[in-house]
């Protein structure tokens, strides 16, 4: 077995695999968070309970991020990412014919369980198959992919649903999402029948301490707080409660008066997530030249700036608002889930990542739930003013923590 770097074509199948399973699993992760007001209207029940179906997913893909993430060294990356996806699509499938709210939330949790297993492993995965080199690019692929498929969940869903009604939308989407799923097993089969263990023990470096058998050992401080890493998680928390929040509200929000958007119409404004895909696309060139507390303050000016435009009563204004809010989203995100994954000594880095996607999609439950809590009571401003205190919070940590990540290269 090959020990060096792997081929060009190897890296390329690599990153292929992961960004499309990325792909697949988002597009069903936020499927019916542009359809609140049609679930709502359909079992009879208010905003809060119908953003259950957005909170209870990703609550569970929370929950079972570490879980997965120590499980994958076990059974295998691959493995455990071909069968994520695979379920996470089948399990879709069934969302249509669920006949009552409490059993589509109890899907929608299902449903975060099996996407759990993709970005629990998907970022580690990339580390034990490509160079150090190429990682920060790959998570930048990979995180890009992930924009595609939740801005593909919210437009292909709503665009299907004004043809085939929300039913439709759900079960156009998940057609699509196995489809791509396939794929993936397809790209992966090389490795499916491999753990990442063997391959870890293949690709550890020479002065890496082993036991007996060969086997690296794991790191002695697994999951450590100090240093600032802490900060990193904070740092995708807050940052996810904006978007995932001011995200999961504005279709409720151009459906009303003075707009009464169709649910197709609203839709077409998840095309703002295409800033997303272009801005995690350049990350990597970006940390080449600035450090990564630069490009956090960056961001989250320019997402407080967005918020503010959106309180202006024009789609126009919105449209911009939002495209810049995305767009230092994804500034501070990509940066700290990096930072998050990178390798440090004592550090096991899946786990790492996984306790920023933990935090991270804890974030989206939480904006879910309490933006639209603050819209029944304070309207679009309450959501406004939400998103403000927690950029401000970002910027706050940023400010006072010491530098970590990446840091500026001559």
């Amino acid at each position: 077995m090959t020990t060096g770097e792997p081929s060009p074509t190897s890296t390329r199948r690599t990153v292929t695999a992961v960004f499309l399973a990325g792909v697949s699993v988002f597009l069903v992760l936020y499927e019916t968070q542009g359809l609140l007001p049609a679930i709502r209207g359909a079992y009879g029940i208010d905003g809060p309970t119908a953003s259950l179906t957005v909170s209870a997913t990703n609550v569970a893909m929370a929950v079972f991020l570490i879980p997965f993430s120590m499980l994958a060294p076990r059974i295998g990356h691959a493995r455990q990412i071909g069968a994520g996806v695979i379920v996470a699509a089948i399990l879709a499938l069934v969302l249509p014919f669920t006949p009552t709210p409490e059993l589509l939330i109890a899907v929608r949790f299902l449903q975060g369980v099996a996407i759990a297993s993709v970005p629990a492993t998907a970022m580690a995965y990339l580390s034990l198959r490509l160079p150090p080199k190429a990682l920060p690019g790959a998570i930048g692929v990979y995180i890009a992919g992930n924009t595609i498929g939740g801005l593909c969940s919210r437009l292909l869903t709503g665009l299907a649903s004004d043809l085939l009604g929300w039913h439709g939308g759900l079960a156009f989407t998940a057609v699509i999402s196995l489809i791509f799923g396939l794929i993936v097993v397809w790209l992966l089969r090389h490795d499916l029948f491999k753990t990442s263990r063997s391959r870890a023990v293949h690709d550890a470096a020479p002065d890496t301490p082993a036991d007996a058998d060969g086997s690296p050992r794991p790191p002695r401080r697994v999951i450590p707080l100090r240093g600032g890493l802490w900060r990193i998680y904070l740092t995708g928390f807050l940052c996810m409660i904006v978007f995932g929040g001011s995200f999961t509200m504005l279709g409720t929000r151009l459906q009303q008066d003075p707009w009464n958007l169709s649910e197709g119409a609203v839709a077409l404004f998840f095309l703002i997530y295409l800033v997303g895909t272009v801005v995690t696309t350049y990350y990597g060139r970006l940390a080449t030249k600035y450090s990564r507390t630069r490009l956090t303050l960056i961001g989250m000016v320019v997402a407080l700036a967005g918020a503010g435009l959106t309180l202006v009563d024009s789609l126009a204004t919105i449209i911009i608002g939002m495209s810049l809010l995305t767009a230092g989203f994804f500034l501070g995100h990509t940066g700290a889930s990096a930072a998050a994954s990178a390798a440090r000594p004592g550090v096991d880095s899946t786990r790492s990542a996984a306790i920023y996607l933990t935090v991270y999609y804890l974030g989206t439950s939480l904006g879910a739930w309490l933006s639209a809590v603050l819209f029944v009571d304070f309207a679009w401003p309450g959501v406004v003013a939400m998103c403000a205190t927690s950029l401000i919070a970002v910027l706050v940590l940023t400010l006072t923590g010491a530098p970590i990540g990446f840091k500026k290269r001559n």
